[in-house]
């Protein structure tokens, strides 16, 4: 076959196609020789996990693993995993574990650094999140806060005594978490700069350990990162927001030393954000889903609401509780005319959501038209139990009290759903 016949075939059947990264697709003609270009999107992968649209080649190099195919059977969706102590700057990545106890004793460290200098926010999204639990007041058996009770563990209840695992960045560190988290989410500042480091450590017991965390990076003009500070960003309509270690009811024990504000964007046309339990508690009693702090009283050991200055921690020897709660914005309940001009209350606690001055014992709905719509959540490290005298037993929080005994714990924490109001 002569030279010039053997160019025509080429030029025929002979297209070479290779991709390069963050352009968009077409096709260009170098001198016989076609180009095929692709961004590295975000794809979808025949497993459960997204992965970034490379060639393979680009898939190997970055030790990914091609799961299904992207830009029209060109790239690969390449989802990369992270091992311990290793460090990218690869968007959509993960970091996992699916041993148990082999990990005891350790501490693992990740390390994400910004793709580029625009990148202001790092989501980690907890998709399967299992480490060892807080210590807790021996719920659901014991609803009298006696298991607690005792000198070496009274100050212990939500404590990480564990397990731990904590995010930092360039605004600062994340509360410290353990315990069952799948689901929840966490995003930390950056300056484009400065890595994130997701940090790890395991305690020399056996529990069961697994985890799955989506990394994700945003950029700057990027809203859905979320503004600067807020560990948690919610879009929707409506959504609900879950204190770590949010597992039930009659088993959840909300972590100590927390301090965070939780975000949610307005959507157009929506003046206002109403919040309330998912499941309402009554004094029937119906167990509801928001316990924090004692909301007790020493006259009176019955669970009740707690707003405003009645959130404040009383610091006297005998009477000592601990301070935690949530800050709704000039929080007014719902129902209130709106022709009423009405001061609200930016504090909650107790064990019903409610707000009224002297207590309550039944869960409300609590609305705030302040803007941005955003939610706080505070817990001191010293969850009260019981002691020698009434006085003391009444600031229990580990106990469900004398009215019933079925009312939320002071130490479960909260499952709150939320509803953007129309205007």
């Amino acid at each position: 076959m002569g030279p010039f016949r053997t160019l025509a075939l080429l030029a025929i059947v002979g297209t070479t196609v290779y991709a390069l990264p963050n352009e968009p697709k077409d096709g260009k003609a170098i001198g016989i020789f076609n180009v095929v270009r692709f961004p590295n999107d975000v794809c979808n992968t025949e497993t459960a996990m997204n992965g970034t649209c490379y060639t393979a080649e680009e898939c190997s190099d970055r030790d990914g693993v091609a799961t299904g195919s992207c830009a029209d059977g060109f790239g690969v969706c390449c989802v990369i995993s992270l091992a311990c102590g290793a460090t990218t700057s690869e968007n959509c990545t993960y970091l996992s574990l699916a041993s148990t106890a082999a990990v005891a004793g350790t501490a693992c460290t990740y390390t994400i650094c910004p793709a580029s200098s625009t990148v202001s926010r790092i989501r980690l999204d907890l998709t399967m999140f299992n480490i060892a639990a807080p210590f807790g007041p021996g719920i659901p058996t014991d609803r009298t806060g006696a298991a607690a009770n005792t000198v070496n563990t009274q100050g212990a209840t939500g404590q990480c005594t564990m397990d731990t695992f904590q995010v930092t960045g360039s605004g600062g560190a994340s509360p410290v978490i353990c315990g069952s988290n799948d689901g929840q989410h966490m995003i930390v500042d950056t300056d484009g700069a400065a890595c994130v480091t997701a940090a790890f450590s395991f305690g020399m017991d056996t529990a069961t350990r697994n985890y799955r965390i989506h990394a994700i990076q945003y950029d700057r003009l990027n809203e859905m990162g979320g503004p600067a500070g807020c560990l948690q960003f919610f879009t929707g309509a409506t959504g609900t927001v879950n204190t770590f270690n949010w597992v039930a009811v009659a088993t959840s024990t909300h972590l100590a030393n927390q301090d965070y504000d939780v975000c949610v964007r307005r959507l157009a046309d929506r003046c206002s954000i109403c919040w309330s339990p998912i499941i309402t508690g009554d004094q029937t009693p119906t167990q509801g889903t928001f316990g924090l702090s004692n909301g007790l009283t020493a006259a009176d050991a019955v669970a009740k609401s707690g707003a405003g200055a009645g959130c404040a921690a009383d610091a006297a020897a005998a009477t000592m509780d601990s301070n935690d709660y949530i800050i709704i914005p000039n929080g007014i309940q719902d129902g209130v005319a709106a022709a009423v001009v009405v001061m609200g209350t930016d504090k909650f606690c107790g064990r019903f959501l409610n707000s009224a001055a002297a207590g309550a014992q039944v869960d409300t709905t609590i609305c705030s038209r302040i803007t941005p719509f955003k939610l706080s959540v505070f817990t001191d490290g010293d969850e009260r139990h019981a002691a020698n005298g009434a006085v003391m037993a009444a600031k229990n929080e580990a106990s469900a009290g004398v009215a019933g005994g079925t009312e939320p714990l002071g130490t479960m924490g909260f499952s709150l759903g939320f509803t953007q109001v129309a205007c």
